[in-house]
């Protein structure tokens, strides 16, 4: 908690309708957060899930630690995520 950000390889797979966003952190653990409807709509990880949007940036939250700022562009192109 209170870590500063870290920039996160990210890569992005389309299922239909369903976007999977996996963060990739320097120490080479993931994080799986999937998107419907162009909005963040859960994660592979217990703990209470939620988001906030500031313009086109979803600030996405997964229980007391962790927190991702994954663009738009990213969900719809796979360009860039930062987490922590």
């Amino acid at each position: 908690l209170g870590q500063p950000m870290t920039s996160c390889k990210a890569n992005v797979v389309r299922t239909g309708d369903k976007i999977d966003v996996t963060v990739t952190w320097p120490d080479g653990g993931t994080r799986i957060i999937s998107f419907k409807a162009g909005k963040p709509a859960g994660a592979d990880a217990p703990g209470e899930f939620r988001f906030t949007r500031e313009g086109s940036l979803n600030i996405v939250r997964i229980g007391a630690s962790e927190r991702f700022e994954i663009t738009d562009q990213l969900a719809e192109l796979g360009n860039k995520a930062v987490g922590q």
